[in-house]
């Protein structure tokens, strides 16, 4: 995940499909230190949540020339009260009546030889769109390890916040490893000058990921 640099190739876009679920699992263990249980890849490519059953967004991105899936993103609107993380801090002046519902970003990756050709931010612009077309959600956010440069570049470039650290989120071949929390706050969550505050609070850092994604990550890691 990198800016453009190289003309973006013309590009179609799908949904998952069940006929994807040989790719998409061998693309996650290329692009992600975490390991997926089999309940992740089976829900995914029936545009679910493993566990819950609830909807999740799905978008492939596809080269139009050869039909090579050449990125793919996976993402969750769910209740802010529920996902876990405390976003809407009091002090950062939110109109959390407007910041009921949030976009957790499950995935996002592009093949190698296609990055820095701006697929991922193409992919992410779409979500992003997708979050701004829901009644009430707040912000886009997702959880990136440490130690990704590039990727922490990436959602920085993207308008995406650094909210917390969180240590010990990853565990990969023995060793422990924190995340970063990132957020990219949509303009309906900003308070009016002058507004009073709301009395909601968003939940307490907790379950730090909705707790049917978190079940799907393997303990045992590459």
């Amino acid at each position: 995940m990198d800016e453009a640099r190289d003309p973006l190739p013309e590009l179609s876009f799908r949904g998952l499909t069940e006929d994807d679920h040989a790719v998409i699992k061998a693309l996650h263990e290329d692009w992600f230190p975490v390991r997926y249980s089999a309940g992740f890849y089976d829900a995914a490519v029936r545009g679910r949540m493993v566990g819950t059953g609830e909807a999740i967004f799905h978008l492939v991105a596809e080269d139009a020339r050869t039909r090579e899936m050449v990125g793919l993103v996976t993402a969750q609107l769910t209740d802010a009260r529920r996902c876990g993380d405390a976003l809407f801090e009091p002090a950062r002046d939110f109109d959390l009546n407007e910041c009921e519902r949030v976009v957790y970003v499950l995935t996002l990756g592009t093949v190698a030889k296609y990055r820095r050709r701006g697929v991922s931010t193409e992919l992410l612009r779409r979500c992003l769109a997708r979050a701004e077309a829901e009644p009430r959600c707040g912000c886009v956010y997702l959880h990136v390890i440490t130690y990704n440069a590039a990727a922490i570049a990436f959602y920085e470039r993207a308008g995406f916040e650094r909210v917390r650290e969180i240590p010990n989120y990853y565990r990969i071949e023995g060793e422990d490893y924190a995340c970063y929390v990132y957020a990219r706050f949509l303009d309906r969550a900003r308070r009016a000058p002058g507004a009073a505050p709301s009395l909601w609070l968003a939940s307490s850092l907790a379950g730090l990921v909705p707790a049917a994604f978190r079940s799907c990550f393997k303990r045992r890691l590459w």
